[in-house]
């Protein structure tokens, strides 16, 4: 539920708050990024978690007078086929297992710098013979300063609750997230800086001491235990950084680095660049394409391309 669409956000760590420039499917990452810019613009995303497992949607953007717009998303995550056993250990065959999930949106631009939005949706997920849905809303906010290049973003997402839960099991609470973003682009410099903190509803809960670098601590034979992550290395956990070399308003080259991801997936030989990534996108008339490819950990990228198209005008 939490999983981003748009090969901007992908290449970005995976959050994406305040992005300032328009795309219909930037609003699944803060619902206040729909404005009315987006009217009438529609866009599409295709790609692949790991391999086997594949992600797309698609959404579309309306705007009324007034300052009022609305969306509509739909997004799915595709697991493949997979070996089915009973208790026993016995074959069942093969079965599929999907996720999918609607959501409908709507802003509301107050002035030129402040947007307030809002999402209702619903998912629906498949595990062969087993069923779970959920209903959840999300509250966004982006405030922008044009003068100074600056914006920011507040979203607050997974509120709600599981309707139906998979058969046998109890039910399970929604993966409830609290984020904040900035965004600033110097006058004079081609270059977007972009920084996010996720999970901020558990400031300093997202360390686990058991995967630590150097699990245990001994003196002769005495176990001093396992260690505990400082209170910087506990703050860094939520942070997210990502920056886009602009090359006028055709190109971009994206980079962006997930310190989580990074220090829960790479091991501590040959890390490789898990938690980093790039993407690059291009402008061709009204259509937007961009391209990206983050790292998960060593050998398995996420590859993600969206495409848009934009009828009114560009940012």
């Amino acid at each position: 539920m939490n999983l981003p669409l748009h090969a901007r956000t992908m290449a970005w760590g995976g959050y994406m708050l305040a992005q300032p420039l328009s795309d219909v499917q930037y609003a699944l990452d803060n619902p206040a990024l729909l404005n009315s810019s987006l009217h009438g613009q529609y866009g599409a995303s295709y790609g692949t978690v790991v391999p086997g497992v594949k992600i797309g949607g698609a959404g579309y953007a309306y705007s009324l007078k007034g300052g009022h717009n609305v969306s509509f998303h739909a997004q799915y995550l595709d697991y493949g086929e997979m070996k089915s056993f009973d208790a026993g250990g016995n074959s069942l065959g093969m079965i599929t297992a999907n996720e999918m999930k609607f959501l409908l949106g709507y802003s509301k631009e107050f002035d030129s710098r402040l947007v307030l939005g809002a999402q209702s949706g619903f998912t629906y997920a498949v595990l062969g013979p087993f069923v779970s849905t959920a209903a959840m809303l999300n509250l966004g906010a982006h405030y922008s300063r044009t003068d100074s290049g600056v914006h920011f973003g507040l979203s607050v997402k997974n509120i709600g609750m599981q309707l139906i839960s998979y058969r046998g099991a109890d039910k399970e609470s929604l993966p409830f997230q609290v984020l904040l973003g900035a965004s600033y682009k110097p006058l004079h410099m081609p270059f977007r800086f972009h920084i996010a903190l996720h999970s901020l509803q558990q400031f300093l809960g997202l360390t686990y001491n058991q995967y630590l670098e150097s699990n245990t601590w001994t003196l002769g034979n005495e176990d001093l235990g396992i260690p505990e992550a400082g209170l910087a290395e506990k703050f860094t956990r939520h942070l997210v950084l990502g920056g886009e070399l602009t090359m006028g308003k055709h190109l971009g080259i994206l980079i962006g680095y997930n310190h989580q991801r990074r220090m829960e997936m790479a091991p501590e030989i040959r890390g490789g660049l898990a938690g980093f990534g790039w993407g690059i996108r291009f402008k061709v008339w009204k259509y937007h394409l961009t391209y990206s490819s983050a790292s998960l950990f060593p050998g398995y990228n996420t590859n993600t391309l969206s495409l848009s198209l934009i009828p009114t005008f560009y940012n």
